[in-house]
């Protein structure tokens, strides 16, 4: 599962402003032009016309020209018809390198992490299947428990004593009910 890394270039500010030092604006956008082609697309066909598309230099002269001083900065080389960038092309398999290695830790953190989880819900997947088997043996249900007839008052001087004595009953009952049902 690899991001694509022509989405992004790094640009080191030190490295390039000693390298456009010399430069013109309009060569410092054309050479940032044809960088970004580069790092998107890999080799650059050796052709004025397409070098003029990519960098928007409306001369063929100027176009030469860029070309020429890039070579003299060491940014770009033609190499069988094709412009290419060792200085690139070193960034680009050290940006591969750093996603990779951020991916790698990424992922070792994740198994870290849910590994650990995974075998505490295994156990506790395990606590309740022991629990369920356990638990209608012991203990009526919610249901059965909710549908008991309370106990019936004759007077109502009894009916004080009964309501009293029929929570405290209900009481024991839930009590017993959650202790036998072991709620996690």
């Amino acid at each position: 599962m690899h991001k694509d890394i022509s989405i992004w270039m790094p640009l080191y500010i030190g490295d390039l402003q000693a390298k456009f030092a010399r430069m013109t604006a309009e060569q410092i956008g054309a050479t940032l032009l044809l960088m970004m082609d580069f790092w998107k697309n890999g080799a650059i066909p050796h052709d004025l016309a397409t070098v003029c598309s990519i960098t928007k230099l409306s001369q063929h002269t100027k176009a030469k020209t860029l070309l020429n001083t890039l070579m003299a900065l060491e940014l770009f080389e033609i190499e069988s018809e094709q412009i290419h960038s060792n200085f690139l092309s070193s960034l680009k398999s050290q940006a591969l390198q750093n996603q990779q290695m951020k991916s790698d830790k990424a992922k070792n953190a994740a198994q870290a992490r849910w590994g650990k989880s995974a075998s505490n819900a295994q156990a506790s997947t395990k606590q309740r299947k022991v629990n369920t088997q356990a638990a209608p043996e012991k203990s009526p249900s919610i249901t059965q428990v909710m549908l008991e007839p309370c106990p019936s008052s004759s007077s109502s001087s009894s009916s004080s004593s009964s309501s009293s004595s029929s929570s405290s009953n209900f009481e024991e009952k839930n009590e017993s009910f959650l202790e036998n049902s072991k709620w996690i």
